[in-house]
C-alpha cells in the first residue's frame, strides 16, 4: 500500500524571531538606541502573547527584572541545575503542546517557540488541511512592513512521512509546498500571494530539508520570511536535533543579520549610484555651458551665482556620497563578522552530533561569501566616483575664483573711475562757488559805483569850467575797471588753487607700498634702519 500523499505525522513547529533592542546608527534605515526605547521585556512578553492569543494560551512568562547584557536567558531560573530556562505551554484540550524560550543575544531579543502534536508515529495521521490549526489567524506570518528594528524570522516545520526516503529528493517538492500553503491559509494556486518558490532542497541527517525564501529578497518580495520544512522517515534526525537545538536560535540570528545587512547594502548602493548619476548630469551641463571651446568670454554675475550654487550642491553631494561609501564598508565588515559567528556556531553544532550539517553550511560558504564579494565590487566601482566629485569641485571652484577675481578687478576699476568723477564734480562745484563769490563781489562793486551814474566826467578837473563827458561815462569807466580787476583776481585765484591742489595720481602712488623696482640701490639700509 502506497503512502497517503496528503497525510503527515507528528508535525512540530519551531518559531525563531529576532528584534533589535539597541543598535548603532549608520543610516536612516537602521535602528538606533533612541528609536528602540519601547523594545524592552514588556514588549517581548506582549509579542509572545500576540502569538499565543489565537491558541487560547496565556503563558505566565516570569521574566527577569534586571536588564541583561550580552547573551543571557530571560526567564527567571526555576531550577539551578537547568542549563536552559524555558516555559512549557499547552492548549486547553492538550492537542498542542510546546515551550517558550526567550533570550537576549547581544543587541537582539531572540524569541523562540515550539508547538507540536503529541502523536505516535504511524498511528495518528495529520491531514494537510489541518496545518492551518498551527497558524490560527495567520499569527506566524511576519508583519509587513516589518517594524523598526526587526531582524527577521525563521519557521521550521518538521513532520514524519510513511515509507522510506524517496529515490529523488525532488519528488516531495509538491508535498512541501502544499504543507506551507495550508499552513498560511492559502489556496493551491497562490502565485498572486507572492509565496516564495523552493530555494534549495537538502538531504539532512537521513531526512529531506526544503528551504523557501531567497536571502536576497526583501519583505515586499517575500512576505512569508525564511521557511524550512524537514520531512523525517525515522526518529534518528529528531534525536540529533535535540542535541544541537539550543544552538539554533544563535545560528538563525547570524543568518538574518548577514541577510539584513546585505539588503541594507543594496539601499546604500542605490543611493550612491543615484548621487553619481546626478553628479554626471550636472557635470555634463557644466561642460557644455562653461568649458566648451566657444565659451571664451568672462562670466556674468548671474553665471557666477549659478556656479556657486552648483559648487554648494556638489559639496553636499560629496558628503552624502562619502557617507554611503562608509555604510557599504560597514556592511561588508558586519557581514564578515556575523558570517564568522555563524560558522563558529555551526561547527559547534557539528561537533555535538559528530556529523556535518551541510544544509546550514551552504549559506556561509556560498551566499555570505557572495555578499561580501558583491559589496567589495560595489566599492571598487564607486571609488572613481569620489575622484570625479573631488575633481569637479576643484574645477568649478577654480573657474569661479578666476572669474570672480576678474569681476573684482573690473569692479575696483569702475569704483575708481566713479570716485574720480565724483572728485571732479566736487572740484567743479568748488569752482562754481568761487565764481559765484566773484559775481557777488562784482555786484558789490557795481552797487558801490551806482552813484556815479548821474555824475559827469570833467576833463579839466574843475566842475564849473571846461569840457565834460556825458553822465554815464564815469560810471562805465569805473565799472569796466572793476570788471577787469575782478576777472584778473578770479583767474589768478583759480590758477593758484589748481597749482596748490594735491595731485590725485601722485597721492595714490604715495599710498601704495613700494615695489622692488621703486627701491633704489642703497635704500635697503634705510628700510632696515
Amino acid at each position: 500500500m502506497s503512502p497517503n500523499p496528503d497525510v503527515i505525522y507528528a508535525p512540530s513547529l519551531y518559531w525563531f524571531a529576532y528584534q533589535y533592542h539597541h543598535g548603532l546608527v549608520i543610516s536612516p534605515e537602521t535602528p538606533s538606541s533612541e528609536n528602540l526605547e519601547g523594545i524592552n521585556l514588556h514588549w517581548l512578553k506582549q509579542r509572545y502573547q500576540d502569538i499565543l492569543d489565537p491558541f487560547g494560551i496565556n503563558p505566565s512568562l516570569s521574566l527577569r527584572t534586571d536588564t541583561p547584557n550580552g547573551t543571557s536567558e530571560l526567564l527567571t531560573p526555576t531550577s539551578p541545575q537547568s542549563l536552559h530556562q524555558y516555559e512549557f505551554i499547552s492548549t486547553k484540550d492538550e492537542k498542542l503542546q510546546g515551550f517558550l524560550y526567550p533570550q537576549s543575544l547581544h543587541d537582539c531579543y531572540a524569541l523562540n517557540l515550539n508547538l507540536f502534536c503529541p502523536e505516535q508515529f504511524g498511528l495518528d495521521g495529520y491531514i494537510l488541511s489541518d496545518l492551518r490549526n498551527l497558524n490560527p489567524d495567520n499569527c506566524f506570518k511576519p508583519q509587513n512592513p516589518p517594524p523598526l528594528g526587526d531582524v527577521g524570522q525563521t519557521l521550521l516545520l518538521t513532520a514524519y512521512l510513511e515509507g522510506s526516503p524517496r529515490e529523488n529528493i525532488r519528488e516531495l517538492d509538491g508535498l512541501a509546498r502544499r504543507c506551507w500553503l495550508n499552513f498560511f491559509h492559502l489556496p493551491p494556486d497562490s502565485s498572486s500571494d507572492k509565496f516564495p518558490p523552493l530555494y534549495r532542497a537538502y538531504d539532512c541527517l537521513g531526512g529531506y530539508l526544503y528551504e523557501y525564501g531567497n536571502p536576497k529578497q526583501t519583505a515586499a518580495e517575500n512576505p512569508y520570511g525564511h521557511l524550512l520544512i524537514w520531512f523525517l522517515f525515522d526518529e534518528t534526525p529528531t534525536l540529533k536535533l535535540q542535541e544541537f537545538y539550543w544552538d539554533l536560535p544563535s545560528l538563525f540570528l547570524y543568518y538574518h543579520k548577514v541577510r539584513q545587512m546585505y539588503l541594507s547594502s543594496r539601499i546604500f548602493y542605490n543611493k550612491a549610484d543615484s548621487i553619481v548619476n546626478e553628479t554626471e548630469e550636472v557635470l555634463n551641463k557644466f561642460n557644455f555651458k562653461y568649458l566648451n571651446s566657444q565659451k571664451t568670454g568672462e562670466l556674468s554675475e548671474k553665471e557666477l551665482a549659478e556656479l556657486k550654487g552648483k559648487l554648494k550642491l556638489l559639496l553636499k553631494e560629496s558628503l552624502a556620497y562619502s557617507k554611503e561609501l562608509r555604510n557599504l564598508e560597514y556592511a561588508h565588515n558586519s557581514i564578515a563578522i556575523n558570517s564568522g559567528n555563524y560558522q563558529a556556531i555551526l561547527e559547534h553544532m557539528e561537533q555535538r552530533i559528530q556529523e556535518p550539517l551541510s544544509p546550514f553550511r551552504v549559506f556561509v560558504e556560498k551566499e555570505a561569501i557572495a555578499f561580501q564579494e558583491q559589496i567589495r565590487a560595489d566599492l571598487n566601482y564607486f571609488n572613481p566616483g569620489s575622484n570625479l566629485l573631488n575633481q569637479s569641485i576643484a574645477t568649478i571652484r577654480g573657474l569661479v575664483e578666476v572669474d570672480q577675481a576678474e569681476c573684482d578687478r573690473r569692479r575696483q576699476a569702475w569704483e575708481k573711475k566713479l570716485s574720480e568723477q565724483q572728485q571732479d564734480a566736487n572740484e567743479d562745484l568748488q569752482d562754481q562757488i568761487q565764481s559765484i563769490g566773484v559775481g557777488i563781489a562784482a555786484g558789490a562793486i557795481v552797487a558801490s559805483t551806482s552813484g556815479l551814474i548821474t555824475e559827469k566826467l570833467h576833463l579839466s578837473g574843475d566842475e564849473t569850467q571846461g569840457e565834460s563827458l556825458p553822465a554815464p561815462t564815469l560810471f562805465l569807466l569805473v565799472l569796466l575797471l572793476s570788471i577787469l580787476c575782478s576777472w584778473e583776481a578770479w583767474t589768478w585765484t583759480k590758477r593758484w588753487i589748481k597749482q596748490h591742489r594735491p595731485n590725485r595720481i601722485n597721492t595714490e602712488e604715495d599710498k601704495s607700498p613700494p615695489t622692488a623696482d621703486s627701491v633704489e640701490p642703497g635704500d635697503d639700509d634705510k628700510f632696515n634702519s
